[in-house]
């Protein structure tokens, strides 16, 4: 991916009981393709090729308030393809055998475990890494820390309570991990409130 942009988004929210419990978002099931079970994932990571090399991955569809749609629902499946398809990846799943169960992918999360994490190009970032940063500007306005990224074809956007911040190298000045801080030029229009 490029420049200031993530890959990938927070641990899941699983019981700390489970094992699964820290998981990585890698990529978002959005369509059914073809007749033969395969599914469209957006990816959220630089290379999903690799998952094939993994056991499985932990699929979880989405809670819905009216259940429909499988309802916060969990199961690991094996890939057993992955080939690039335009913006996305069309995917081979072990317990996805025709079009019919396809169509109930669409919206599932696809999760890894963080050890399985391929690594990152230099200057990009994990969601799950960014998530809780306090992003301040350089005049040293605290604009809150990041809640959420919002994923784009352009770039990346980080959410925080005050501010819209552009994920690219001429906004994000400086990602600093270990003091959980995000260096932002000041420029109009960052705050929601300017918008």
């Amino acid at each position: 991916m490029s420049k200031s942009r993530t890959s990938d988004a927070p641990p899941s929210s699983l019981p700390a009981e489970n094992p699964d419990a820290a998981l990585t978002l890698v990529g978002e099931i959005v369509a059914p393709f073809g007749v033969r079970g395969q599914v469209k994932m957006r990816p959220l990571m630089d290379n999903p090729a690799a998952l094939i090399k993994l056991p499985y991955v932990l699929l979880r569809w989405p809670a819905t308030s009216d259940g429909v749609s499988g309802g916060g629902h969990e199961e690991k499946q094996r890939i057993l393809t992955v080939k690039p398809h335009q913006e996305a990846f069309l995917l081979t799943l072990s317990g996805t055998p025709d079009r019919n169960a396809a169509e109930m992918m669409r919206n599932v999360q696809v999760f890894i475990r963080p050890e399985e994490l391929p690594p990152l190009e230099e200057d990009a970032y994990y969601e799950n890494q960014l998530i809780g940063l306090t992003v301040v500007t350089e005049s040293g306005a605290n604009l809150g820390k990041i809640e959420q990224v919002h994923f784009g074809v352009a770039n990346d956007v980080y959410e925080t309570p005050l501010a819209l911040i552009p994920a690219v190298g001429a906004i994000v000045l400086e990602v600093d991990l270990s003091g959980k801080k995000v260096l932002v030029k000041d420029i109009k229009g960052l705050l929601k409130s300017e918008s």
